[in-house]
């Protein structure tokens, strides 16, 4: 299992961490780009909010494992360099993409639709990927935990899942953005695996 591999390589290891803080600092500029300009309700700005408190928690963590900080997130300081440095990036291109293009969404729903999709495939995503993560944590004794995070992500999959249910065809949707997140996802773990 690659998590087995990057949790038994420091330096590994703390690319993972800067990379999983990248994806969630991602993760929470695109939810301050969704924003309408003045109709911004609270929960966003309370998923928002945590999202960034869990890109800067995951950076903190990396002396844990180093000794030292990465200073930024410039792709030779991240595990899986391109597709993890486009990957949420893409992923919004594609959703929003489809939606135009075979949908043809409204330009005014295009980026609430959007967000909502690509927001639930991240969550989806998070809800997997976060507790394999902490038990392989907890089986090496490393002094990371992301239990935190993983008790907020699943509050936010549960906030977005009732977003979710509002869309028009909201299965059919949810399915091709999870295809979407899939693709992504297998290109960046392959990546990972040569770096």
């Amino acid at each position: 299992m690659i998590l087995e591999e990057i949790v038994s390589d420091p330096e590994r290891h703390a690319r993972w961490l800067n990379t999983l803080s990248y994806l969630e600092n991602c993760g929470a500029k695109l939810i301050a780009r969704c924003e309408h300009p003045t109709i911004v309700p609270k929960e966003l700005l309370k998923h928002a909010a945590e999202e960034f408190r869990h890109a800067y928690y995951l950076k903190a963590q990396i002396p844990k494992i180093i000794g030292r900080d990465l200073p930024n997130y410039h792709p030779s300081n991240l595990l899986g360099s391109f597709p993890a440095l486009h990957y949420l990036f893409r992923l919004n291109i594609q959703v929003s993409r489809f939606l135009k293009e075979k949908l043809q969404v409204p330009r005014r729903q295009l980026k609430e639709m959007a967000y909502v999709l690509v927001t639930y495939a991240i969550e989806m995503r998070a809800h997997d990927l976060y507790p394999r993560y902490q038990q392989v944590l907890s089986e090496k004794g490393s002094p990371v935990s992301v239990v935190g995070i993983i008790r907020e992500e699943e509050q936010h999959l549960k906030e977005i899942e009732e977003e979710l249910v509002l869309l028009p065809n909201y299965q059919d949707l949810a399915k091709q953005a999870i295809a979407f997140d899939t693709n992504l996802y297998d290109r960046w773990i392959t990546e990972m695996n040569r770096s």
